[in-house]
């Protein structure tokens, strides 16, 4: 009996859920609807259908620092192909003596010739050097170089923000060939020395170069062809700061520095590789102006500590050391940091004329300097002092090919600006203007202070 009534209450719940189901499907059918849609969709899909489609959300981008920037590239140019073919300068007069010196006239530079006699006054006219092949603006003239026999003169200069390039003058016509050609491609160097032969310059090449990369190379200046020279260089050409050939071709002398205040090495190195001789190295300072004197006795350097300060120049010291490497000794403290105060050997090799401020601050700019013309005698190591100027600029001192006679260029007057060609004995007497009509004057505002004296 008992199980008969659980039964029977089994059957009856289940009566009653049916009942209850029926029920809601009825509710459910008789309630209308407002739209096509099913009020079963989900609110997502409902969403999704009554929205216009819209393009993909991104990805998030990398939080990572951005790569650094790729080295910018050294500016270069292409020559325009010249409309005519400048006409050459008159031939040089034989018994004279040349100057070629650079200045500025409104922005660009400019290079001119001009003879003089004995006694180093203007003979005849001073001729410009057509420099048109060059480009029109952001020029600078880095520095002259005189072949040893004095018959080119190597042109330096630079393009833009480090765009180094390299002009050869022919001084008797007064033509400018770029070092540069569809076959040999030399381009983006920098000038280290001539040959002793006068027939090649050694030069630094770029990463910009795909030929003269990030080496030095011996340049043959009439068929451009070059060869490597065996110098310890780093991924920096500029981190040579100078080289100088021996007198008799044979081999190299040559200063570097890896970084700022870390220290400098000087090598000699044989051109046929024979030989590599560290000659020596200083910790801190930096090494320049290495040359090697005319009768290859002696190489000749400045050495300065590197400084934060801004300004245009340094002071440092001028050494002479014996071309095996021994015997350094300091000669005189020596302006440096800038090429018109470059220490220049006498050419029997046995003095060197140099540029010292007068004691008073350096300053920033070129127009602030404060110096003198002094000349040192390698042999005793006694210094003199030519010229004696208060508080006036006095640079780039040069000898004449005899060695009888010095050259500069500066303002004696006092002129703030006005920057002459001066000459003078190599006592320090006769000191007078090249051109007494004070046509030779030279600004300086963009181009470094460059002038050389050919036989």
């Amino acid at each position: 009996m008992k199980r008969l009534l659980n039964a029977a209450g089994s059957l009856m719940g289940l009566l009653a859920l049916a009942a209850l189901g029926i029920g809601l499907i009825a509710l459910l059918r008789a309630q209308p609807t407002t739209s096509g849609v099913s009020p079963l969709a989900s609110p997502t899909l409902l969403l999704a259908a009554q929205s216009p489609l819209s393009t993909p959300t991104p990805r998030p981008t990398s939080t990572r620092p951005p790569a650094p920037p790729t080295r910018t590239p050294r500016p270069t140019f292409t020559p325009a192909p010249p409309t005519t073919t400048p006409e050459p300068l008159p031939t040089l007069i034989p018994g004279r003596q040349t100057f070629v010196y650079a200045t500025m006239r409104d922005g660009n530079p400019e290079l001119y010739r001009v003879q003089v006699d004995s006694a180093a006054r203007k003979a005849g006219s001073v001729y410009r050097i057509d420099t048109r092949a060059w480009p029109t603006s952001r020029v600078q003239i880095e520095g002259l170089y005189p072949s040893p026999d004095g018959k080119r003169v190597a042109v330096a200069w630079v393009y833009g923000e480090g765009g180094y390039y390299i002009s050869i003058l022919d001084v008797n016509n007064g033509r400018l060939t770029p070092l540069s050609s569809e076959e040999g491609k030399v381009e983006q160097a920098v000038f280290l020395d001539w040959s002793p032969k006068g027939n090649a310059i050694l030069v630094l090449g770029f990463d910009t170069n795909p030929n003269l990369r990030d080496g030095a190379w011996l340049v043959d200046i009439d068929t451009y062809q070059y060869n490597a020279v065996d110098i310890k260089q780093t991924t920096d050409p500029q981190r040579i700061t100078s080289a100088s050939f021996s007198p008799d071709g044979k081999a190299i002398v040559y200063a570097r520095t890896d970084c700022f205040q870390c220290g400098s090495e000087v090598w000699r190195v044989a051109l046929d590789r024979s030989d590599q001789q560290l000659l020596f190295q200083v910790p801190e300072l930096r090494v320049e102006d290495v040359r090697w004197s005319p009768d290859g006795r002696h190489i000749a350097f400045t050495q300065w500590r590197e400084s934060t300060e801004a300004s245009a120049f340094a002071v440092g010291e001028l050494r002479v050391m014996v071309a095996g490497g021994d015997e350094r000794r300091m000669i005189s403290p020596v302006l440096t940091g800038y090429s018109g105060v470059a220490p220049i050997w006498s050419p029997d090799g046995k003095q060197i004329a140099f540029v010292m401020n007068d004691g008073t601050k350096l300053g920033k700019r070129l127009d602030e300097l404060r110096s003198n013309v002094y000349v040192a005698d390698v042999s005793s190591g006694d210094v003199r002092q030519l010229t004696r100027y208060s508080r006036v600029q006095v640079l780039a001192p040069i000898w004449s090919p005899d060695g009888s006679m010095l050259a500069f260029i500066g303002n004696p007057d006092g002129v703030p600006g006005q920057l002459e060609l001066w000459a003078m004995n190599t006592d320090g007497r006769a000191v007078h203007r090249i051109d007494e009509s004070r046509g030779l004057t030279v600004n300086t505002n963009a181009t470094n202070v460059a002038v050389v004296w050919l036989p």
